[in-house]
């Protein structure tokens, strides 16, 4: 059946109708291997996030939030629903190779949506299908709120994965949990209020940041099982006096949240997400395709490089740290990243070490690197996610690189191949070979599984 909308529902009634039109209509499969895509490269986010130092402080916490049965990945330990979902919330951000969204700057949908969904599915052994339109309906929910008020909410200062992300975590609960078109409604009237997360991390290269995630998966898991048990939230949360809308953006486009279903207008927002082989902030992947396109030919003329100016975007712009003293800080400095391309050609999670950040040569070519923001590259954003690199040369060349479709991004895509290279790689030092091999095949075929429980097997040690 098709769920039906009218022009009295309010915006979170609609969300509710997108849900359940995702939880029981036709998927296609492109959508379904998309959906895969994600989970198999948010596993890779998690196995190296386990490895950080975000994982030793969010151990604890973990703990704290209570006992349970719910498996951890890469752990002999178990931890309660909203441990579960908060610890891997938080380390799946840890080193910054977690996907985004296309159109939506900032929100980081699998690290938000995957771990409430994955501890709910093991919990109510729910089918694999299941737990993929789950993960659909968090990417869709997400990201519609997001685009709606996407530069208003930046302006006023708040990181869309945690202001956002509650959201997407609750309607990937409420998939899992079959709650029907009301209690999905209230339950996105409570997940408003556990909305936040303040892009004040930006300016001193703090790790609160890893938090945002983590936060808004538990928050949207519990308001989920709060509206299950009958609580209830407002209906007009989004649009109505004081609620989100409002209170959290300076600007909104409610078309966006209005878009048909997916089912009718075709589109699923989990189609634009985007992955990550750069482990660094995704507003700096611009220059950086439009700089690795350049390495070949001057990788023998490094020290003819008069100057770089990068031409970008607002938020590539805010990435100008001059003098970064740890790798979270130069994750977030444009200069050092385009110095490293240029140098080392290594921006893997090996390769953006404080030995790289410190070589002499990294130095002294950020030190030549300016970053601008270009009005019409500005305007275009986030339709455009653009940079040029004008390479100016001592004997008075200008070199320029101009991308608009950089490496990750559905016009430039990394594939299945790529991310099953980018799991191993994540995964050598925990899984042996046969079964790092054998989680990629479960998660190629999980749509047809009765259950998730072969996957969760395979993630324990």
């Amino acid at each position: 059946m098709k769920y039906p909308m009218t022009e009295q529902h309010t915006f979170t009634e609609h969300l509710a109708c997108v849900c359940r039109d995702i939880a029981q209509e036709h998927v296609p499969v492109e959508v379904m291997d998309k959906a895969k895509l994600c989970l198999l490269d948010h596993l890779s986010a998690l196995l190296y996030g386990t490895r950080s130092p975000i994982a030793d402080v969010g151990r604890g916490v973990r703990d704290a939030l209570g006992q349970g049965s719910s498996a951890l990945i890469a752990d002999t330990r178990t931890a309660s629903l909203l441990g579960a979902a908060f610890y891997h919330g938080l380390i799946s951000t840890a080193e910054d190779l977690d996907d985004s969204h296309r159109f939506a700057g900032g929100l980081h949908v699998s690290a938000i949506t995957i771990p409430a969904a994955l501890a709910l599915a093991e919990e109510r052994q729910v089918s694999g299908e299941r737990f993929l339109r789950a993960v659909i309906a968090g990417h869709e929910i997400s990201a519609r709120i997001c685009r709606a008020v996407d530069a208003g909410l930046r302006a006023r200062g708040w990181h869309s994965t945690g202001a956002v992300g509650p959201y997407g975590a609750c309607a990937a609960s409420c998939v899992v949990l079959d709650l029907d078109q009301a209690t999905i409604a209230n339950a996105l009237g409570v997940a408003a209020s556990g909305a936040g997360g303040l892009f004040a991390f930006l300016h001193e290269g703090v790790s609160v940041r890893h938090v945002h995630g983590a936060w808004a998966s538990a928050n949207g898991l519990g308001a989920a099982l709060l509206a299950a048990a009958g609580m209830t939230g407002p209906l007009k949360v989004l649009e109505g006096k004081d609620g989100y809308l409002a209170a959290y953006a300076t600007a909104s486009d409610p078309t966006f949240i209005q878009a048909p279903l997916p089912t009718v207008g075709g589109k699923y927002e989990i189609l634009n997400a985007y992955h990550k082989l750069y482990a660094c902030c995704g507003h700096a992947y611009p220059s950086l395709t439009a700089a690795f396109s350049l390495r070949q030919d001057l990788s023998g003329r490094l020290d003819e490089i008069q100057s770089i100016e990068a031409r970008v975007y607002k938020a590539s712009a805010a990435l100008t740290n001059p003098d970064p003293h740890s790798v979270q800080e130069a994750k977030f400095s444009l200069p050092f990243l385009l110095a490293m391309a240029f140098v080392t050609g290594d921006l893997s999670l090996r390769g953006i070490c404080m030995q790289n950040i410190g070589d002499p040569r990294v130095q002294a070519l950020a030190a030549r690197v300016r970053v601008i923001e270009d009005p019409v590259i500005a305007a275009n954003f986030p339709r455009l996610r653009s940079a040029e690199l004008l390479v100016a040369m001592k004997d008075g060349q200008i070199i320029r690189q101009y991308v608009d479709a950089p490496l990750g991004m559905p016009e430039n895509p990394v594939g299945w191949r790529e991310l099953e290279d980018k799991f191993r790689d994540a995964a050598h030092e925990t899984f042996e070979p046969c079964r790092v091999q054998e989680t990629i095949e479960t998660v190629s075929q999980l749509d047809k599984a009765s259950t998730i429980d072969g996957l969760i097997r395979l993630l324990k040690v």
